[in-house]
């Protein structure tokens, strides 16, 4: 039995992965660490409830932390100190956060996935070959995104991404535009255009629950289980 540990345990997302682990026969629910737990807090029978990650971390043997930008980079520094698996969902990471999980993912295994939508990972290989196909025409390419209104990054994580995927395609040789709405209580909305001369192509990927996301870390937390260290994303867990 696979035990796991969530960061951010008291917040929408955390507690949607607490659903999905209660519900899986695979694994079994040890801990769950938040800054919103107090003393008063409404205590779950059988697990670990604390404000302090590191005592959740020790018990599990993998952590899905979908926590702050900010606090990331830490919390995967305490996974490598305790030597556990570690998937992360947070986003609006920058360059020295990111660099901070690649250190990380050099002991122990890694997943990084700013979306853990399943069918996502698939949507960033057609991108990337949609534009190694398209690289050598004349197309440009523009990335849109779409969130609730409290989402503070934009382009958001999984906007640049597309965008990755995009330069892995071409080769660098045309760089996407981004443009992002924030808006009500949108899930997420990501569309890829490839806009030639006369023609576009659009590839869309769009959420209307917040579980597909629950349930994609939760089975990128499953096949990490027993990896070696190293720095994974969702097409890992897809093998594509």
């Amino acid at each position: 039995m696979i035990k796991i540990g969530i960061l951010g345990y008291a917040g929408r997302m955390g507690q949607l992965i607490a659903d999905e682990v209660r519900a899986n026969d695979a694994c079994t629910l040890v801990g769950g660490a938040d800054r919103a737990i107090t003393p008063a807090y409404k205590k779950a029978e059988g697990i670990l409830l604390t404000p302090h990650a590191d005592e959740v971390i020790a018990i599990s043997d993998v952590v899905i932390n979908f926590t702050l930008a900010e606090a990331t980079p830490g919390f995967a520094q305490l996974a490598a100190t305790h030597k556990k698996a570690f998937v992360t969902g947070a986003t609006g990471l920058d360059d020295r956060q990111l660099e901070t999980l690649k250190q990380a993912a050099k002991q122990i295994p890694l997943l990084y996935a700013p979306n853990t939508s399943v069918s996502l990972a698939v949507m960033k290989r057609v991108t990337e070959l949609a534009a190694k196909l398209l690289g050598p025409l004349d197309y440009d390419v523009h990335i849109h995104d779409q969130h609730h209104r409290a989402k503070k990054d934009a382009p958001s994580g999984t906007a640049v991404a597309l965008g990755e995927a995009v330069a892995r395609g071409n080769g660098g040789k045309k760089k996407p535009a981004y443009s992002a709405t924030r808006a009500g209580a949108i899930v997420g909305e990501h569309e890829v255009g490839f806009i030639g001369q006369g023609e576009i192509i659009r590839l869309h990927h769009s959420v209307t629950d917040r579980r597909i996301f629950a349930r994609g870390a939760l089975q990128a937390a499953l096949w990490l289980h027993g990896k070696p260290a190293g720095f994974y994303g969702m097409g890992d867990v897809l093998n594509i």
